[in-house]
């Protein structure tokens, strides 16, 4: 049983490992261990980490699918193409808006918490 469902989950430990070869993942990864971080020094609650964690997950997957569509593009489109940077640079916007939500959501959890230590 156990050797079936590692099977399963084959294909994604693989892609998990491309993943973290990519810089900009690898720096979204690294800005999510510092968030971590901050959640257990400044001792959140549990929603407070399940804020925190959901923020973590998306920007790493929506970052993951980033790469995967600017990687695809450039396999299909072999010269400079308008809609090749259209797609490529919606798919950037959706990156940034996930990025802009962790944000959001790490100075409404990290702020006060570091006020009250002042």
């Amino acid at each position: 049983l156990m050797k079936w469902l590692v099977g399963r989950f084959k294909y994604a430990f693989e892609g998990l490992r491309y993943a973290f070869k990519d810089r900009s993942i690898a720096f979204q990864c690294f800005l999510g261990v510092l968030a971590f971080l901050a959640g257990i020094i400044l001792q959140c609650s549990m929603t407070e980490w399940l804020w925190i964690l959901l923020s973590i997950v998306l920007v790493v997957s929506f970052e993951i699918i980033n790469s995967c569509i600017e990687g695809l593009v450039d396999y299909i489109s072999l010269k400079k193409d308008p809609r090749a940077k259209k797609i490529k640079d919606m798919a950037a916007a959706a990156v940034f808006l996930v990025s802009c939500f962790a944000l959001v959501v790490a100075l409404c959890i990290f702020v006060p918490k570091l006020l009250d230590l002042i």
